[in-house]
């Protein structure tokens, strides 16, 4: 039996902006939901007629090839896209662009659709509608909140990047977002490759000193996030020093390397960590002073590696950035299993202040520092609403309608993790986004609950 789908936003910018947003390369990838498993094995053409797209879909136990082809393209209006081989028995998407002022554009996304196996597809019905809902909705979320961003920046030039680091959870969205608002993209990586479909990889080997200078080329800003995971393992003697010279020697090598080049870039963009603050219970802003522990002197000294180019004149930015929340990777992502299962609960006392933030909130300050010439020095990079441990669990089993009575004791964590569960789990910071909401940022989702339920797609 055939169905049919259709969802329609506002979207806050010229219809010719959103038309050549979904034109990109990273277009679909910018678009598709964190909890859908969708991989792009294959493209040729764009979205223009007879171009064709390959993508591997399915979870954890299915996984099938889907292979689209574009038709009825009229620029600035339409294009369609129809399964030639796939999942559904058959199925036709028409993205259609109506302009109804210069700054405004309703986009309207309508699928013709069938489910395969009969009265099997047929039970299956109401299910595919609700995900195509969700799918929909978080879609259109992220096309308005980039366009957005996109119009608010668009007289300004768009930028050659150069990001280490770009193929791990955040790098690899960042560059996503980056090749989507206009930006060209390069990754650095140890075999030269980028995981990112659409995306250019560059060789480089930090421990031999080493970057593929001639494939690399010209770069007008770096955005520098290489460095071993803080909380992959204990931390032991040696481990220590592996997570310091992953982010401290390697910093020292790229700026080596920058001051170097005969055409320096404008600005160089660092991650750094809240850790810098040590426990902290109050209002923490970037002008307060730095904190006790290894996770505070390993930020400073990460920090300090790259003071040559404030000498140099090149503009540095230093991101400490608190806890990333993304269904794919990272503390939500370990917390869910859990959570889903109703067996979640607080960290220890739950008394301990996080200081989170949304991935797309997170990718946006990445740009803004790039491409705005006014912000420089450090920014907290984190929503401006810190909870405490057992208030930002009981939201996120509020928003998966799990309970959330069974905390992980201290003594466990302890004995499991060492050093470590003290420093990133039973302590915290309450830091606040000053310098970013002084400069005029807006978040996106400012409240854990809004940021938990984009990411979650629970709407």
């Amino acid at each position: 039996m055939a169905s049919s789908f259709s969802h329609e936003t506002s979207i806050p910018a010229p219809v010719a902006d959103v038309f050549e947003f979904h034109r990109r390369t990273t277009a679909l990838q910018r678009l598709t939901p964190p909890w859908e498993s969708v991989e792009i094995l294959g493209k040729e053409g764009g979205i223009e007629n007879e171009g064709t797209t390959l993508l591997k879909v399915g979870g954890a136990f299915f996984k099938t090839r889907w292979k689209a082809v574009h038709s009825d393209y009229v620029e600035n209006r339409q294009f369609v896209d129809s399964q030639l081989s796939g999942p559904f028995k058959s199925w036709k998407h028409t993205h259609a662009f109506r302009p109804v002022s210069e700054k405004e554009t309703i986009l309207n996304d309508s699928i013709a659709y069938q489910l395969p196996m009969g009265v099997l597809g047929g039970i299956a019905s109401g299910f595919v509608r609700r995900q195509l809902e969700r799918m929909f909705v978080y879609r259109h979320t992220i096309t308005q909140n980039d366009l957005r961003h996109y119009v608010v920046h668009s007289a300004k030039s768009r930028l050659r990047i150069a990001i280490t680091g770009g193929n791990g959870l955040i790098g690899s969205a960042l560059s996503i977002f980056l090749s989507a608002q206009g930006h060209e993209v390069v990754i650095l990586s140890r075999s030269g490759k980028s995981k990112v479909f659409g995306i250019s990889g560059v060789r480089w080997n930090p421990t031999e000193e080493f970057i593929d200078s001639e494939s690399l080329g010209s770069i007008d800003a770096w955005i520098h996030l290489a460095g071993e995971n803080i909380a992959d393992k204990r931390w032991t003697s040696s481990r220590k020093q592996s997570l310091k010279a992953s982010r401290v020697n390697v910093t020292r090598f790229l700026v080596k390397y920058i001051l170097a080049q005969d055409e320096p870039p404008e600005v160089f963009v660092s991650a750094s960590g809240t850790g810098f603050y040590g426990s902290t219970e109050f209002d923490t802003s970037e002008s307060s002073g730095k904190g006790a522990g290894f996770l505070a002197d390993l930020c400073e000294k990460w920090e300090g590696a790259s003071d040559e180019l404030d000498k140099a004149g090149i503009r540095r930015v230093l991101l400490r950035t608190g806890v990333v929340l993304d269904k794919r990777g990272g503390a939500l992502a370990k917390l869910l299993p859990a959570f889903r299962l109703g067996l979640g609960g607080r960290v220890g006392s739950g008394q301990q202040f996080w200081s989170w933030i949304a991935m797309d909130d997170l990718l946006r300050i990445y740009d803004e520092t790039i491409i705005n010439s006014e912000l420089k020095g450090v920014y907290n990079a984190v929503a401006p609403e810190p909870l405490k441990n057992i208030d930002f669990v009981v939201e996120l089993g509020s928003v998966l309608k799990r309970p959330t009575i069974f905390p992980v004791p201290r003594a466990v964590l302890k004995i499991a993790l060492g050093q470590m569960a003290e420093e990133a789990l039973l302590t915290g910071q309450k830091v606040v986004p000053e310098r970013l909401e002084d400069s005029g940022f807006q978040f996106d989702f400012p409240t854990l609950n809004l940021a938990l339920r984009h990411c979650l797609g629970r709407y």
